[in-house]
């Protein structure tokens, strides 16, 4: 189903979906200002670009391997923010990366329940480390979006795959936000100050 199942009408071009093709500069823009603000956080950074590269071709001139690029690179930010600053960290990284877009590749059909799977991984590894506002907010932003963008799916009841108004955008959108504000504003177990 592809872009599809979130909602915007697709419409011949290079922006298929104007508006979750635009949104997808969010994760670019807040990755760069996690590598800005926390460097020790900038494999977040990274991963937060690339999430925006592979949803802007995703939903924007959806070349052949769209989807995968945005699968792995959604799933692959989910894991570095899950290994974030645990003994897996660097096994997250570049070997992840590789990993995820092997299985992706051989087996697009597990993208999605790899993807679930990885962000319970990533909340639990989060809030087992720590549960100050700066963890819990984005958290609960994410949540927040995550079901507006539920809501707006193509099978959703807010659904109009013509408006200016795409729940999905506001998913990137949020999304983006709430990642780099964690990232950002967290405290490192390396720290001991808690924000």
């Amino acid at each position: 189903m592809g872009a599809a199942a979130d909602c915007e009408a697709i419409s011949a071009g290079f922006l298929g979906q104007p508006v979750n093709t635009l949104t997808t500069i969010a994760f670019l823009l807040a990755g760069i200002w996690t590598l800005f603000r926390r460097p020790e956080r900038g494999w977040v950074g990274v991963g937060l670009i690339a999430t925006g590269f592979g949803s802007f071709l995703f939903h924007g001139p959806m070349p052949p391997g769209s989807e995968w690029a945005h699968d792995v690179s959604l799933a692959w930010l989910i894991l570095l923010i899950a290994a974030t600053e645990t003994r897996w960290e660097a096994l997250s990284r570049l070997p992840a990366l590789a990993v995820l877009g092997l299985a992706f590749w051989w087996l697009p059909v597990i993208a999605d329940p790899v993807a679930v799977a990885l962000t319970a991984v990533a909340v639990i590894s989060l809030l087992t480390r720590d549960r100050s506002f700066s963890t819990w907010a984005p958290l609960a932003l994410l949540t927040f979006v995550g079901i507006l963008g539920r809501l707006g799916s193509t099978q959703g009841p807010w659904c109009d795959p013509d408006s200016v108004l795409q729940t999905h955008g506001l998913w990137h959108i949020g999304a983006a936000v709430a990642v780099a504000w964690w990232a950002t504003a967290a405290p490192s177990a390396h720290s001991s100050t808690s924000l």
